[in-house]
């Protein structure tokens, strides 16, 4: 291809790419040689706060008997959180619901089933700030009328904070690999050529439910969370 027209063609696809990309692409044309690594780095820290969920469950023969019994219970219950020193900001409201109950059909049985009553559910997701008093809470919330628990998850105010500390580490962790890369080449490594920073990914928190607290208090183990950063670098390779 003539060397005029290849300079159009580069220059018509720099000019269609966003800053960032033409940027990125001119360094790959213009240096052939550079590994590309992924660097992680972590930090570790106790969480900031406790989320938990709980809820009442009521029956009743008219769906307006189990929604009044269940509007009582649940009011009694945000009353306990309330005194137990939780903010109104940290109760949520997460879940209302109403569902017909129905007799257990016989195998014989041919014809529509009647509903014998209903079940009301009404679910609030409370944040604790003080986690050594949430097993207490749970006691206590579960003496005022709570008969479902959606387990406990743990999180922190500053996150971002947290991952800038992890950053340089990552960072390190990369560069770290590509010299153990260009040496095994027989190279060393120049400048950063282009560094990306992939999706933080949040510790997972399983969710179990259980209906009934044993003895008093219930014992909760905050531990630590593990926040992560993972990038990608390209380095320049020179002799």
């Amino acid at each position: 291809m003539p060397l005029k027209l290849l300079l159009i063609t580069l220059l018509s696809a720099l000019a269609a790419a966003s800053p960032a990309q033409a940027l990125e692409r001119l360094i790959d044309v213009s240096n052939d040689r550079w590994v590309e690594v992924t660097g992680e780095g972590g930090v570790s820290a106790a969480p900031d706060f406790a989320r938990v969920t709980l809820g009442v469950t009521t029956t009743g023969k008219t769906a307006g008997e189990a929604m009044a019994a269940n509007a009582k219970a649940a009011n009694a219950l945000i009353s306990l959180i309330k005194a137990e020193g939780v903010a109104a900001a940290d109760i949520q409201t997460t879940d209302v619901s109403i569902s017909p109950m129905f007799p257990q059909a016989s195998r014989s049985e041919t014809s529509a089933p009647t509903i014998e009553g209903y079940s009301v559910s009404n679910t609030v997701t409370v944040t604790v700030r003080d986690i050594p008093r949430l097993g207490g809470l749970i006691d206590k919330a579960v003496g005022a009328g709570a008969n479902s628990i959606y387990g406990v998850g743990f999180g922190h105010n500053t996150p971002s904070a947290l991952l800038d500390k992890a950053r340089p580490l990552a960072v390190a962790d990369a560069r770290r690999k590509a010299e153990i890369y260009a040496s095994a080449g027989g190279a060393r490594i120049g400048r950063l050529m282009v560094l990306t920073e992939e999706t933080a990914r949040q510790p997972t928190i399983a969710f179990s439910r259980a209906y009934a607290a044993g003895p008093g208090p219930t014992p909760i183990e905050a531990g630590e969370d593990r926040l992560t950063v993972t990038v990608t670098a390209r380095f320049e390779l020179t002799q």
